[in-house]
């Protein structure tokens, strides 16, 4: 056993609760014992657990915590007792001072490591036993919780829980909150008690049981298969209420169980599945067979998204993300945290693409966190898709602000003129000649606003064009070469290769595996 024995009592269940699992109290030495709701339950369980310490609060109802701290003076007058309120009003923490508390603390701001210390330092200052025979009471979500977190559980633990849910079948009910406590400044106490009250008033009739770990909360279901048929208006009307104040939470409902064993393995199933909540946009309640766990590739054109940012036609990256959304949302193919990073990943690439144009927002490291953090708090998949699209919009708007001061106008025009002729022998004579340019002024423009030589450039449209007719058409080498602007096709082979590292044979082969 361990050292010190410690009794919580509050009239705030979550409160309890919530202290209870807050900490690993076993590596400190101590060890919650029991909890009670009010001075007259605490009194009722001293003899049977034998506590070294008791944390109260002072406000309860039936007996509070001044009444408390008199009687155990009385009875047990080498229990320390220690004072947590939300209360600091100066007479009241002065009036129960009178019968012998050996320390107090504010509940708002009380800390773990406060708490450990001052139940060393109370119990270190007098002779205590350090083992006692009597049981060791828990509440049944606190052993739920423990079991969730992969602790083993125990056969009394289990026997307890059977006596607490005796009927036939199980389901689970589980919701994360760990992007709700990043997004507002509710705290796990208001939340938690929140959740509490609404399950007391919609799951009246049925057996249920409110679990609270470090990031989820869990509502354990317990009924009799022919109370089913009530449990979705009772499920729908308990997260409607839940959501009228925090809209943001997500629940995920598992299939039925027979057996109350089953229900750690389906709790850590069910958090997996949260990872995929992100792509119900407009749903609170979803069903565990809704769900599709596996990841599934979607195949997104990188090189292609990077050469429209880079042309400047925005519109076509719009389509390629759309269609990518689009295929993406059909299979659920990535888990939130993959999402997210392949969207911070596009902004990104997006912003590397254009740094050489010195744009306002290629200028500002702030503006990147600030995109990726919009990112990191989006819920669901629609809001994402959002978030890229302003994006684009933003850079595109850009873009255009500086074509209207005609910084950018020609170098348009000359990228303009690239794509509409790729096919045709474009020398830079003639490209100079078009454009009014000095042939050396021509070249050294272009390098200067896009860091790429002219004649590169040619190529490289020249080779994406003939990748897409590689892959989609059965055109011989010598039929590509021609059709994209190459005289002499061992040219384009030669070409081909410096940019894609493979011959255009070696290359369509490969596609067509």
């Amino acid at each position: 056993m361990t050292a010190y024995r410690v009794m919580i009592v509050d009239d705030e269940a979550i409160f309890r609760t919530g202290l209870t699992h807050l900490h690993d109290w076993a590596k400190d030495g101590i060890e919650i014992v029991a909890q009670a709701a009010n001075g007259a339950e605490a009194l009722e369980l001293m003899e049977l657990v034998q506590p070294h310490v008791v944390i109260t609060d002072i406000m309860m109802p039936i007996m509070d915590g001044i009444d408390l701290v008199k009687n155990v003076r009385k009875k047990y007058p080498d229990i320390k007792m220690i004072i947590l309120s939300s209360y600091s009003e100066f007479e009241l923490v002065r009036e129960v001072f009178k019968y012998g508390v050996d320390d107090y603390l504010l509940k708002p701001k009380v800390t773990v490591e406060e708490l450990v210390t001052l139940i060393h330092s109370s119990c270190e200052t007098s002779q205590l036993k350090r083992e006692y025979s009597a049981p060791l009471l828990k509440e049944p979500s606190i052993i739920i919780s423990q079991w969730f977190e992969q602790e083993e559980l125990a056969l009394s633990d289990r026997h307890d829980l059977l006596s607490q849910l005796p009927k036939q079948q199980f389901s689970l009910l589980v919701t994360s909150i760990a992007m709700l406590q990043s997004l507002t400044n509710t705290s796990q106490y208001e939340l938690e008690q929140y959740i509490l009250q609404q399950c007391y008033e919609h799951f009246s009739k049925v057996t249920h049981m409110a679990v609270f770990t470090k990031h989820d909360v869990s509502v354990v279901l317990n009924y009799d298969i022919d109370e089913e048929p009530m449990l979705k208006p009772q499920l729908v009307a308990f997260i409607k209420a839940v959501n009228e104040k925090y809209d943001t939470l997500k629940f995920v409902h598992s299939n039925s169980m027979d057996s109350l064993d089953e229900l750690q393995a389906k709790y850590m199933r069910l958090k997996q599945l949260m990872t995929k909540a992100i792509y119900f946009n407009n749903r609170s309640l979803i069903l565990e067979n809704e769900i599709k766990l596996e990841h599934t590739d979607v195949s997104f054109d990188h090189d292609g998204f990077v050469n429209a940012i880079k042309w400047f036609t925005f519109n076509q990256a719009r389509e390629q993300l759309t269609s990518y959304f689009s295929d993406l949302s059909e299979v659920q193919g990535l888990d939130e945290y993959s999402l997210k990073r392949f969207i911070q990943h596009i902004i990104y690439t997006i912003m590397s693409a254009l740094e050489h144009l010195h744009l306002p927002f290629t200028e500002q490291s702030t503006e990147k966190l600030k995109w990726f953090k919009r990112i990191d708090q989006a819920i669901v998949v629609n809001e994402l898709q959002n978030i890229i699209g302003e994006f684009i919009d933003m850079v595109e708007q850009q873009v255009n602000e500086r074509n209207d001061q005609g910084e950018m106008n020609t170098l348009n025009q000359i990228i303009d003129f690239i794509h509409e002729h790729y096919q045709q022998d474009i020398s830079l004579a003639e490209l100079a000649e078009t454009f009014h340019m000095n042939y050396s002024y021509l070249s050294w423009y272009f390098k200067q606003r896009t860091n790429e030589n002219l004649t590169a450039y040619i190529n490289k449209v020249r080779i994406e064009k003939a990748k897409e007719l590689l892959k989609y058409t059965d055109d011989t080498i010598s039929q590509i070469s021609s059709k994209i602007g190459f005289s002499e096709h061992n040219y384009f082979s030669k070409v081909f290769k410096k940019f894609v590292g493979m011959t255009p044979v070696e290359y369509r082969h490969q596609q067509q595996r």
